[in-house]
């Protein structure tokens, strides 16, 4: 309990002095705005139906032959289906819901991604790297209905991996994928089968970053 605290605490006072880093001179700094498309591996729900946004801010510094960039976002993410009725039964996560004619998982975290990145040319750049989340919202329906008696772990940990182009100067175009490397929760029946211990969030975003200090 105590060590959740602790790691609260480095976590929140990261984002009170974020904002100062980005206005170092020794940095690149600027804005990223975009659009995340997810879903949840072992929801037994297939195709990236939740659309939500992905805002933020980064900062970045080149050292010799590749970079690295400290990011603060926000981002939703989660599951959504509509499920057509059909003479069969409808399952989500192993639960038996006849008759399901909508469901939708929102999951809204604040998060740092820490990135690697590398220069395949002058306009394509590779990423590699980590982040870690903070659930701030959980909101779970089914047929409208609230249910959020399955609560989604606080922290989320991520594998992410992404291209960037550069556009010109002041902005650049990024696409990047993610993947939990942790379960975000246990499925509903508690039992693992092999690799997969639960569920995942498995993202991609689309997104567009503006230099703050570059100028054409």
């Amino acid at each position: 309990m105590i060590h959740s605290y602790n790691y609260k605490l480095k976590f929140y006072l990261f984002i009170f002095f974020f904002p100062f880093c980005i206005f170092s001179q020794n940095f690149n700094s600027g804005l990223i705005c975009g659009v995340s498309l997810s879903q949840v591996s072992g929801d037994q729900l297939s195709g990236f139906n939740k659309i939500g946004p992905r805002l933020g801010l980064y900062v970045s510094r080149e050292i010799n032959w590749y970079k690295i960039n400290l990011e603060l976002q926000y981002l939703s993410k989660g599951s959504r289906e509509i499920i057509n009725y059909s003479e069969q039964d409808n399952y989500i996560d192993n639960l038996n819901y006849n008759f399901i004619n909508d469901y939708n998982l929102k999951l809204d975290y604040i998060g740092i991604p820490v990135l690697f990145c590398f220069n395949l040319n002058k306009k394509i750049e590779i990423e590699i790297g980590n982040e870690i989340n903070v659930l701030v919202f959980q909101r779970e329906e089914i047929d409208y209905y609230v249910d959020n008696s399955r609560e989604v772990n606080k922290l989320e940990y991520c594998f992410l991996f992404g291209l960037n182009y550069k556009i010109n100067k002041k902005y650049s175009a990024n696409i990047r994928a993610t993947n939990s490397i942790i379960p975000i929760r246990k499925h509903s029946s508690g039992e693992t089968y092999r690799f997969n211990r639960g569920q995942y969030n498995t993202t991609i975003s689309i997104n567009i970053l503006y230099n703050f200090n570059n100028s054409e």
